[in-house]
């Protein structure tokens, strides 16, 4: 029962270097489970709504003043508008990776572990699917892979390729730490993480 209590390296290189964690235990609820079912469904959508909402506000950005206006919009106001659908949905909402922009995004021991398996399965050309994992907190954490496509190779691809050298120095006058650059089409950037903090989860469902 659910309980509720209330890329300069090659693309394989560039990936296993990301993946570096210390070894935490990382416990997921059984995707049979009507537990993982219910969050799986609330999850993929809040992280449905969000990418939609971010995509149509990053495209108006694109046409209204080009990858450098883009970039100012994600420097400014891409988290306002993932902290209030997180507020509306009453959950934390969390885009992360480990070569990160934003050190905001940046991942702890726990969720580089969980990301590391979805680069092993990426690796392995294994389908990533979705996974529900349970925190320190006994609450339930959806998580989903980030996949790159052409349109994020404008701003996270090649420096003098498929990113402009002109763009790369923009982001670094407004990320000095950036490390989201040399990616490729369809490598797994990131991931979702959206915590549901007002439910907890049974220990027992989780293995």
């Amino acid at each position: 029962m659910f309980i509720l209590s209330s890329c300069s390296n090659t693309p394989t290189q560039t990936i296993k270097e990301e993946t570096k964690e210390k070894d935490v235990k990382v416990s997921y609820i059984s995707q049979n489970n009507q537990a993982f079912k219910t969050i799986k469904k609330k999850g993929s959508s809040i992280a449905i709504i969000t990418q939609v909402e971010l995509g149509k506000s990053l495209k108006n950005a694109m046409a209204s003043g080009g990858p450098e206006n883009a970039i100012s919009f994600c420097n400014l106001d891409a988290m306002r508008i993932t902290d209030s659908i997180a507020k509306a949905e009453n959950v934390i909402v969390k885009r992360l990776a480990k070569k990160n922009r934003n050190v905001a995004n940046k991942m702890d021991d726990f969720e580089s572990k969980i990301y590391k398996q979805y680069v092993m399965e990426y690796l392995d050309k294994k389908p990533l699917k979705a996974k529900v994992a349970v925190n320190q907190n006994s609450n339930p954490v959806y998580y989903k892979p980030i996949l790159t496509n052409n349109m994020c190779l404008t701003c996270h691809g090649t420096p003098g390729s498929t990113m402009t050298n002109e763009l790369n120095d923009k982001i670094k006058e407004l990320y000095p730490d950036d490390k989201a650059i040399n990616f490729e089409d369809g490598q797994p950037r990131g991931m979702w993480a959206i915590t549901f903090a007002n439910v907890n989860v049974n220990p027992k469902l989780a293995q």
